[in-house]
């Protein structure tokens, strides 16, 4: 099993085109998906410089391409609209697939729809 840590930032003011963003991806790319589960639950922060949030998800064996695919798809939904919304994915470096992430772009773990 992987774990996979997102982490996303976005001005303090853009609070509610997050909220409404949320509404119109979870549509879309649902987080109930058969092959990732929360680890933990989601929390969010007031910083200095905005909003942050996080979480920790558990990917089924196997299942570590598709997680990222869909991560990147759903993350990058918010930062396509959202000015300021910016993103991170890491995965657990103690498993092989965890090690393919360094130096790549996130863009190249995209699976063709």
């Amino acid at each position: 099993m992987v774990n996979i840590l997102i982490n996303v930032w976005y001005p303090i003011e853009k609070s509610n085109e997050v909220a409404k963003k949320f509404i119109e991806v979870e549509k879309i790319y649902p987080i109930n998906s058969p092959f990732i589960k929360p680890l933990t639950p989601w929390e969010s922060w007031a910083t200095k410089t905005g909003i942050k949030g996080t979480g920790i998800f558990k990917v089924v064996k196997g299942k570590f391409k598709e997680a990222i695919n869909f991560f990147v798809r759903r993350l990058s939904s918010y930062a396509q609209d959202i000015e300021g919304y910016t993103f991170e994915i890491a995965a657990s470096l103690t498993s092989r697939e965890g090690k393919t992430l360094i130096g790549k772009e996130l863009s190249e773990f995209l699976i063709p729809e």
